[in-house]
């Protein structure tokens, strides 16, 4: 996990970014768990960065959530396609082709600021299509499994 030290309006804070799905961030600031509602994620020059989100995302969130192994849905478009939610690499991949899955089933691990993350379907189905192994790297959008 980094750590951040940043100053905003002369203030000090010290920001851990805990994990991070397609939905939500959770950050420690300053000590304090905050879980950040994302409502829309827009690439600058190219690239995903947690530092252009707006102030409120480190100062308003709401308290919750714990380290550890977080859950985070992979990002689906209607085709079934379970994108990766922030860059890192594959852990594990916990489903075979061919297997029938279920919405919020674990499809695989993806570890990614040192924190292991379990990402999830948002739809049931069949497994049609793995894209990844363990050891990959995947960077943020990247196709990783087709769900049909």
């Amino acid at each position: 996990m980094r750590e951040y030290k940043l100053a905003l309006k002369g203030k000090s804070y010290v920001v851990s970014i805990v994990s991070v799905s397609d939905d939500e961030v959770v950050a420690e600031v300053n000590g304090e768990t905050h879980v950040v509602t994302i409502k829309a994620i827009k690439n600058v020059n190219g690239a995903r960065s947690l530092l252009s989100l707006p102030e409120s995302v480190l100062a308003n969130g709401s308290p919750g959530g714990t380290p550890g192994l977080a859950s985070a849905a992979g990002t689906g478009g209607k085709d079934g396609v379970i994108v990766s939610p922030i860059p890192g690499h594959i852990l594990e991949v916990c489903v075979a082709e061919g297997d029938k899955v279920l919405a919020g089933q674990k499809l695989l691990v993806l570890e990614a600021m040192k924190l292991e993350n379990a990402i999830t379907c948002k739809i049931g189905g069949v497994v049609k299509k793995i894209m990844v192994s363990a050891g990959d790297a995947v960077t943020h959008g990247q196709k990783m499994i087709e769900i049909g």
